[in-house]
C-alpha cells in the first residue's frame, strides 16, 4: 500500500529520458501557446494554487481521525484508502504547479519559496501519518483477503494489499518513521544542492577555437561543435572546457554523492536489506538477477560496441579516437527537422497503434501540454510528467536536428502511455514502474527509425539511419549499463565501509568507462570527474538500469509486431502492448513484461540486443567500404 501511506508531499512520477542535447540554440517565444506549457490547467491561477494550499492545509489534520479505525471494518478501510488517494492527486498538482515553471524559468526565486511552502506543510502530514504502516500490518492478512470477498470496492486495492503484505517486514514502527520524517527535508538537501549546483549556479566557460571564434561551452553548444566540428582539437578543447566546472567541484560533487548513498544506505539497513539495490528492487519485487544478466550480458559482449568506434576512428581519418569523436557525423548530411515537419512524422510513424492511440497523440500534439524550445534558465535535457487528473507535460529543447525527432517520438511514448494507464486504471495504479514506462518511451523509437528508413530515398541517408540505430543501443543500452555498473560499484564501497572521495570516484568512473569502450577509445583525463553530469545518480536512486532493461524489452516487443507471420499475429502482438500501456501498476514489472512476451529473468532478453548491435555493425562496416569511407 505504498501510494497510500502518505509521509510526505507525494510527488508523481517524473519519466526523465537521458539528456539530449540541441545541435543548435532555438528559443522559443514564451507568448506562442502552442509551443508552451498551458500551466492554467493545473490551476488558473497562483491564488487559486494559494486556496487549493489552504484546503490542503485544512486536511492535514484529519488524517489522525482515522488512525485507530482501519482494522475495525472494511469501510473503514476503504474510506482511508479513498481519502489519501484525494489527497495525493492534491499534492501531486500543488507540486507540480510549482516545479513545471521552475523548469522553465529557474532564475525565478518565487518558485523556490513557494517550495518552502509546499515543504512546511507536507512535513506536517507527514508527522500525522506515521502510525498509518504499522497500524495496517497489524490487521490480519486474512481478515483483509475476507473483506475484499465481500467489498467489491475494496478488492480494486488486492494488488496493493497483496504487496503490502509482501513486504511487511520492512515496515518500521510508528517511532522511528516519525523521527525519520522530522528529518525529511535535511536528508533531501544533498540532491537539492547538487542540482542547485549543477543548473542554477553552473558558469560554463569560453574556449577559444581554431577559427578564432569564442564558445561558451553550454551543454547546447558543446554538442555543435562535437556533431559539426571537423577539428579535431577544437573537440578536445570544449570537452575539456565542459569539464571544467566538475574538475572545479570535485570535491563538492563527492560529498554530495557520499552523503547520498550514506542516506540511502542507512534507510537500507534500518529496513533489513543487505543492499541498497535490494531495497530498490524489493519495491517492485524485481528479481536481483535481472540487474546481475544485465551487467553481466553487456560487460561480456561489448566487442560490437568496440568495433564500431574503431569502425568511426577509422571513416573519420583518425590516428586516436576521444569520446569528444562520438557525436561527428561521418557523412557531410545535413538535414534540419523544423516542429512542423517533425510532428507530422512522428504522427505518420506511430499510425499502426490505432486509433484511440493516435487519437491522444493528436491531443497531446495540439498546444500548451508541450515547452518546445530552449529558454534562459530552462532545464537542459528532455522529460515527460503525466500529471493525474491533467495530462501530460513534455519538456523539450528543440533545435531542429535528428535526434530531437527521436526525442520527440520518445516522450510522447511517455505522455500516451500515462494518458492510458490514467484512463484504464484507477489512481492507486495510475503509475508505471519505470522498467515499464521506459519501455512506452523507446517502442516508440523502434517505430520511427523504422518508418524513416522506409522513407530514406539516398544510400547516404540510408548510412546515417543506420548509425542512428546503432547509436541508440550505444546509448541506451551500453552506456546506461555502464553507468549502472558505476552505481553498483559505488554503492558496494559505501556498503562496505571503504573510502569514498573525489579520486576514488574518478578512478572507478574511469576503470568501468575503459572496460565497456576499451582501450581503441582515448580519456583526457578530466573526463574522469564529469560523471555528476548524469544527474541519475543525484536525484533518482539505481534508476538508469531501467533504460537498457526497457530498451531490450521494447526492442523484442517490437520485433513480435513488426516480424510477425501474419495479420492476425501481429494484430494480437500490438493488443498485447497496448494492454501493457493500460495496465499501469497493476501487477509487477517483470509479471506485466512476461504478460506482454518478454522474460526479464532470463539473459536471452539482453542478449537479443548485442546480436542487434552486431548485425548492425557489421552491416554499417559493408556499407562504409561501399562508400570508400574504410
Amino acid at each position: 500500500m505504498r501510494r497510500v501511506i502518505v509521509t510526505a508531499v507525494a510527488l508523481l512520477s517524473m519519466a526523465m529520458t537521458t539528456a539530449t542535447w540541441a545541435n543548435k540554440v532555438l528559443e522559443g517565444n514564451p507568448t506562442d501557446k502552442s509551443t508552451n506549457w498551458d500551466v492554467s490547467d493545473i490551476y488558473s491561477s497562483w491564488d487559486a494554487w494559494q486556496a487549493e494550499l489552504e484546503n490542503f492545509k485544512a486536511e492535514v489534520p484529519k488524517i489522525l481521525e482515522f488512525k485507530g479505525t482501519l482494522g475495525t471494518s472494511a469501510e473503514n478501510l476503504l474510506k482511508f484508502f479513498e481519502y489519501t488517494a484525494k489527497n495525493s492527486v492534491m499534492q501531486g498538482k500543488l507540486y507540480w504547479y510549482v516545479e513545471l515553471q521552475n523548469d522553465v524559468d529557474g532564475k525565478n526565486p518565487l518558485y523556490r519559496s513557494k517550495h518552502q511552502e509546499l515543504q512546511a506543510v507536507g512535513m506536517q502530514y507527514g508527522l500525522n501519518s506515521t502510525w498509518i504502516a504499522s497500524e495496517l500490518a497489524a490487521i490480519p492478512q486474512a481478515t483483509v483477503e475476507q473483506w475484499m470477498k465481500e467489498n467489491e470496492k475494496l478488492a480494486v486495492y488486492r494488488h496493493e494489499i497483496l504487496d503490502f503484505y509482501r513486504t511487511q517486514e520492512r515496515i518500521l514502527d510508528e517511532k522511528t518513521q516519525s523521527i525519520l520524517t522530522q528529518f525529511g527535508n535535511s536528508l533531501g538537501l544533498a540532491s537539492k544542492a547538487y542540482n542547485t549546483l549543477s543548473v542554477v549556479d553552473i558558469d560554463y566557460p569560453t574556449v577559444t577555437l581554431s577559427t578564432g571564434e569564442a564558445v561558451k561551452v553550454s551543454p547546447a553548444a558543446a554538442s555543435k561543435v562535437y556533431s559539426s566540428n571537423r577539428n579535431q582539437e577544437d573537440r578536445l578543447a570544449v570537452s575539456r572546457g565542459t569539464h571544467e566546472p566538475f574538475v572545479k567541484n570535485k570535491n563538492t560533487y563527492a560529498e554530495l554523492m557520499l552523503g547520498l548513498l550514506q542516506t540511502r544506505w542507512a534507510s537500507a539497513k534500518l529496513r533489513n536489506y543487505n543492499s541498497c539495490l535490494e531495497a530498490v528492487l524489493d519495491g517492485n519485487n524485481i528479481p536481483m538477477s535481472v540487474y546481475t544478466n544485465l551487467l553481466k550480458v553487456a560487460k561480456s559482449n561489448n566487442q560490437p560496441l568496440q568495433k564500431y568506434w574503431d569502425l568511426r576512428r577509422r571513416a573519420l581519418g583518425l590516428e586516436k579516437y576521444y569520446s569528444s569523436d562520438s557525436y561527428l557525423e561521418l557523412l557531410n548530411y545535413e538535414k534540419d527537422y523544423n516542429w512542423v515537419e517533425a510532428t507530422d512524422m512522428v504522427k505518420e510513424a506511430l499510425k499502426p497503434l490505432g486509433d484511440e492511440y493516435n487519437s491522444l497523440l493528436a491531443k497531446a500534439l495540439k498546444g500548451g501540454w508541450i515547452d518546445v524550445y530552449e529558454k534562459p534558465g530552462k532545464q537542459p535535457g528532455a522529460y515527460n510528467l503525466s500529471l493525474y487528473g491533467v495530462h501530460p507535460y513534455i519538456l523539450l529543447n528543440w533545435a531542429n536536428t535528428r535526434d530531437n525527432v527521436f526525442t520527440l517520438a520518445h516522450e510522447l511514448g511517455h505522455g500516451i502511455h500515462g494518458m492510458l494507464h490514467s484512463t484504464y486504471q484507477p489512481y492507486i495504479y495510475s503509475g508505471s514502474a519505470s522498467m515499464v514506462a521506459e519501455v512506452a518511451s523507446t517502442f516508440n523509437e523502434f517505430m520511427l527509425l523504422d518508418h524513416m528508413l522506409k522513407q530514406a530515398k539516398t544510400s547516404e541517408e540510408k548510412v546515417v539511419l543506420l548509425i542512428q540505430a546503432i547509436d541508440n543501443i550505444t546509448q541506451t543500452f551500453y552506456r546506461q549499463v555502464q553507468f549502472a555498473d558505476f552505481e553498483y560499484n559505488v554503492y558496494s564501497l559505501v556498503e562496505q565501509d571503504k573510502p569514498v572521495n573525489a579520486e576514488v570516484i574518478a578512478n572507478l568512473y574511469a576503470d568501468i568507462d575503459k572496460q565497456f569502450n576499451g582501450a581503441g577509445v582515448e580519456q583526457v583525463e578530466s573526463a574522469k570527474y564529469a560523471w555528476p553530469r548524469i544527474h541519475h545518480f543525484f536525484n533518482y536512486n539505481y534508476y538508469v538500469y531501467n533504460y537498457a532493461v526497457s530498451f531490450s524489452t521494447s526492442s523484442a516487443l517490437y520485433d513480435n509486431i513488426a516480424n510477425a507471420p501474419n495479420a492476425k499475429a501481429r494484430k494480437e502482438a500490438t493488443e498485447r502492448y497496448l494492454t501493457l500501456l493500460k495496465s499501469g501498476s497493476n501487477d509487477y514489472p517483470v509479471s506485466l513484461l512476461q504478460k506482454a512476451g518478454v522474460d526479464l529473468t532470463k539473459e536471452d532478453a539482453f542478449l537479443a540486443v548485442t546480436r542487434q548491435m552486431e548485425k548492425l555493425v557489421n552491416q554499417l562496416e559493408v556499407e562504409l567500404k561501399k562508400m570508400n569511407k574504410i
